[in-house]
């Protein structure tokens, strides 16, 4: 996944390095793990790495949830591309680290903030006008690309920088602006990532970890 966060609790094998735009990313579970595991102390050793395992993937599918739900409320979805992105690896008794992330690489800027800058040496093209379909997506013939030695569709260059125009017939007006051009374009933090998961590990995490110790003792033999 290109944008992470790992799982860990105190004590047990971290992982080797997640990143989420450069920045290694790691929530440690706060519960009294080891407070729990004396309460269950006619379970098993060998018992204890599979309830934990199995209380990390939990936890990490609960904040995958709990992400995936809350993205409407940050974002304008024109499909379920974003939603489906988010993926969880699940933990296992030899790797006690489980993983939620984002599989699209420019959600890590969407958490973070930063400069979107053009590639290519071009020039980043902010929506304007331009047609959207019913979903509210611009179609591939729409954009930037696409639009290139279309009829009445040229460069203006005006005081409020340069743009992709369209005049809307053979006459020189009407002109819709369909994209404006920038160098770079300033991306302000919206995801919410960290603190989502932070929140639902801090709330799941000990319930999950009971249940699994729960579920381990009933079919220890």
């Amino acid at each position: 996944m290109f944008s992470s966060i790992s799982i860990v609790a105190p004590g047990w094998t971290h992982p080797p390095g997640v990143f989420v735009a450069g920045l290694a990313m790691r929530i440690v579970v706060s519960s009294d793990v080891d407070r729990i595991i004396r309460d269950y102390a006619d379970l098993e050793e060998r018992q204890f790495p599979f309830a934990k395992a199995k209380a990390l993937t939990k936890t990490a599918q609960d904040a995958q949830g709990d992400v995936r739900a809350d993205l409407p409320n940050r974002f304008t979805l024109r499909n379920t591309w974003v939603s489906k992105g988010i993926r969880i690896t699940p933990a296992k008794k030899t790797a006690l680290t489980a993983e939620v992330g984002s599989l699209e690489p420019f959600m890590a800027r969407q958490e973070t903030g930063g400069t979107k800058k053009a590639r290519d040496h071009s020039r980043v093209a902010v929506p304007s006008q331009a047609r959207r379909n019913k979903r509210g997506m611009i179609p591939r013939g729409e954009r930037p690309a696409g639009l290139r030695g279309k009829p009445r569709v040229f460069l203006m260059k005006t005081a409020g920088g340069v743009g992709i125009v369209r005049r809307a017939t053979k006459a020189r007006t009407p002109i819709q602006f369909l994209y404006w051009l920038k160098a770079d374009v300033q991306v302000r933090p919206a995801f919410g990532f960290k603190k989502a998961v932070g929140t639902t590990v801090a709330r799941a995490f000990g319930p999950n970890f009971v249940a699994a110790l729960d579920q381990a003792r009933a079919t220890a033999r």
